[in-house]
């Protein structure tokens, strides 16, 4: 369970004085008028967030975003289809590997049984090319029952070599020595930052890179 996260602000008139706040799970608006009689509406939506991580960067992300909009976090093999339908809201993080979003094949089985639910999903990877590689990840991942309900966001991560397990290595390796054959003329920024930061650390995660989520989670 996450900490309370609470978010206070004031809008006052000549009639009003609107008080919110925002604890977890649950969406209190108290609203005093001017003889400070109180009414009290609540929304009782609730939201978890579930991913699956390799190397750190997805996790970063799934514990920004479970905090900013004050849901549950789990790994995605501690989530399963009895904990799900316990939440009408579902955030599913998973890195990009090879395109495919990692341990995203199990929620897809489960995607018939939760109905009623609204579900996101983040992906993680280095790429920096926007909503060209978001429209290639999604016709690769979403299933056409997803297509139209379920959306898709891209987040950049990064690239840890020394942490990268032999197979994973060893993939990096191919992947690059195929792009050094590439006419250096014809690439891109993206191609040419990978390359010169092959072998080494990097990470582009930034917190601020998550707020279009956190506007999707109030506003829907």
């Amino acid at each position: 369970m996450q900490p309370a996260v609470y978010t206070d602000f004031f809008i006052s008139n000549k009639d009003y004085i609107v008080i919110a706040r925002v604890i977890s799970h649950n969406c209190v608006a108290g609203v005093e008028n001017q003889n400070k009689k109180k009414v009290e509406v609540r929304n009782m939506s609730n939201a978890i967030v579930v991913y699956k991580s390799k190397y750190g960067s997805t996790e970063k992300y799934a514990g920004w975003i479970a905090e900013d909009a004050g849901a549950d976090l789990r790994k995605a093999g501690e989530a399963d289809l009895k904990l799900l339908l316990k939440y009408d809201m579902i955030i599913y993080c998973g890195g990009l590997y090879a395109g495919g979003i990692l341990g995203f094949s199990r929620l897809k089985r489960l995607f018939g049984r939760l109905t009623g639910r609204r579900i996101l999903v983040v992906a993680v990877g280095a790429t920096s090319e926007g909503d060209k590689a978001r429209k290639e990840i999604e016709e690769k991942n979403l299933t056409p029952e997803m297509k139209g309900k379920v959306p898709l966001f891209l987040l950049r991560g990064g690239l840890n070599y020394p942490k990268m397990n032999p197979l994973d290595r060893f993939l990096m390796f191919l992947l690059v020595r195929s792009t050094r054959s590439q006419d250096p003329a014809k690439m891109n920024n993206e191609t040419k930052g990978f390359i010169a930061t092959y072998g080494k650390t990097v990470d582009f995660t930034n917190r601020k890179t998550i707020a279009p989520v956190i506007e999707w989670v109030r506003t829907t």
